[in-house]
């Protein structure tokens, strides 16, 4: 190597009466330093010999990982779907994101953010890439692009009937199809060598969407659980060790699958945890109190404990071989939920407004909460009409968490109130209350409240 010879020559230079003892010391160091490869490597667990392209220097995370299997990424894309009389084309039927801390073997939790999964040598700088693409050689998850029959940029058929697929990278905004696209890594962390270590953390973001497509066909063997998307790595400069080195732009998935499946990392694979509902009779929300308004408060009132309630009405209607019994939170049955947005559960998680098993808040904050004008210190709860609390849902694809998740029973406290030969109909009453959430801890302050929320009814 070029440091070891230039140290060679400086101490020759500058004590020529000991040269032969240092040739004895330095030349076998400096041809044990040239026996490291250059490039970039599979990290499988911890290595101590600092002279090892796999070392890992002391503190790092390195541990067996086995890469995309079939059965890798389970979990990560928990999703209930249904397919019912209200469902139609091009309708949203689920949609989960994950990271690839949750698309390993054996699923959920398999790796951990800070775990090395390559080390690459300095040289590597600039050459090392995420690649992604749609499982492009599988005939039923990801090589038939059927965007014109869906009428949805990205889709592709998916194992089960009626039912298509979408994948976007959220870090690059870009939808994931079945030619190969890449996303340099860049502000990758180093070692004591100054080697580069590519990180579960330094990996994107995927989110998955499915809908319904009612023209896209049958699939003949819909009980196939393999991936639909994969996350793969390509590093190291010309003239070391390149990982997936057949991976390039746009090259088609479908006879390029270079480093599979060891140096690919993730499989994105919402199959594995699937929950399908097609047939099923269930209900809909037919109406709804439209805005809610709450009188003005004065902080001071806030502060002491003061509140103020006001009712919301929901209208249902429910098939007619809908019965009561199929109101619920248990598998199969139909509840209710009333959803956050995305931004207003976030805002409320790092107050500590949320369930302790699962994953509804407690409370709905404003827009904008935290920014100028905004009242602060104040929220939204839901409470029915005995006075049991009732949580605001965040995720309309996750069911079975009962109320700790935001899902009650959709006709607990209804009314009946008419039919046809098609359907009843019912009437929930739910309050909202306008309050202070905790104001020893987070006092109060002026400003506006505005929020939205959702009313869906799903079956669990």
């Amino acid at each position: 190597m070029k440091t070891g010879s230039k140290t060679l020559r400086a101490r020759q230079a500058a004590c020529v009466a000991t040269l032969a003892l240092l040739a004895m010391m330095l030349v076998p160091g400096s041809v044990l330093a040239q026996s490291k490869a250059k490039g970039c490597f599979r990290i499988n667990g911890k290595t101590t010999d600092k002279n090892s392209s796999w070392y890992t220097q002391p503190g790092l995370i390195a541990e067996p990982w086995t890469g995309a299997l079939d059965s890798a990424g389970k979990g990560a894309y928990p999703m209930t779907i249904q397919i019912t009389n209200f469902s139609t084309h091009g309708s949203l039927l689920g949609s989960a994101t994950a990271s690839l801390h949750d698309m390993g073997a054996p699923g959920v939790g398999s790796y951990k953010n800070e775990q090395v999964l390559f080390r690459c040598s300095p040289d590597s700088a600039g050459e090392m890439f995420e690649y992604y693409s749609t499982n492009g050689d599988s005939p039923m998850a990801g090589h038939v692009d059927v965007h014109e029959l869906s009428g949805i940029p990205g889709t592709y058929r998916f194992p089960q009937n009626d039912v298509v697929s979408r994948v976007t990278n959220v870090d690059t905004g870009e939808l994931v199809t079945r030619y190969w696209k890449s996303r340099r890594m860049l502000g990758v962390d180093t070692d004591e060598q100054g080697w580069f270590l590519v990180k579960v953390k330094n990996f994107s973001r995927y989110t998955v969407d499915l809908f319904q497509c009612k023209t896209c066909g049958s699939v003949t063997n819909d009980w196939w659980q393999q991936p639909i998307a994969y996350v793969a790595f390509k590093g190291g400069a010309a003239g070391g060790n390149i990982i997936s080195p057949g991976l390039r732009d746009n090259a088609d998935h479908n006879n390029e699958w270079s480093g599979f499946y060891e140096m690919w990392p993730g499989s994105i694979n919402p199959k594995l945890n699937l929950k399908t509902h097609t047939g099923t009779t269930t209900c809909a929300v037919r109406n709804t109190t439209p805005v809610i308004r709450f009188q003005p408060k004065s902080v001071e009132d806030l502060m002491r404990g003061d509140k103020i309630t006001v009712p919301i009405t929901i209208d249902i209607q429910c098939e007619n071989k809908f019965y009561t019994w199929h109101s619920g939170t248990a598998d199969k049955q139909t509840a209710m939920g009333i959803m956050a947005r995305p931004e207003n559960a976030a805002n409320a998680r790092p107050l500590a407004l949320v369930t302790g098993s699962g994953s509804a808040v407690t409370y709905l904050l404003s827009d904008g909460y935290g920014t100028k004008n905004v009242a602060k210190g104040v929220g939204v709860t839901l409470s029915r009409p005995n006075n049991r609390p009732m949580y605001f849902l965040t995720n309309r694809y996750i069911t079975m968490g009962g109320a700790a998740d935001g899902w009650e029973p959709v006709l607990d406290d209804a009314t009946e109130n008419g039919w046809d030969n098609d359907w009843k109909y019912y009437t929930r009453t739910i309050n909202a209350t306008f309050e202070a959430f905790n104001p020893r801890r987070y006092p109060v302050t002026p400003g506006k409240y505005n929020a939205t929320a959702e009313v869906v009814i799903s079956i669990q």
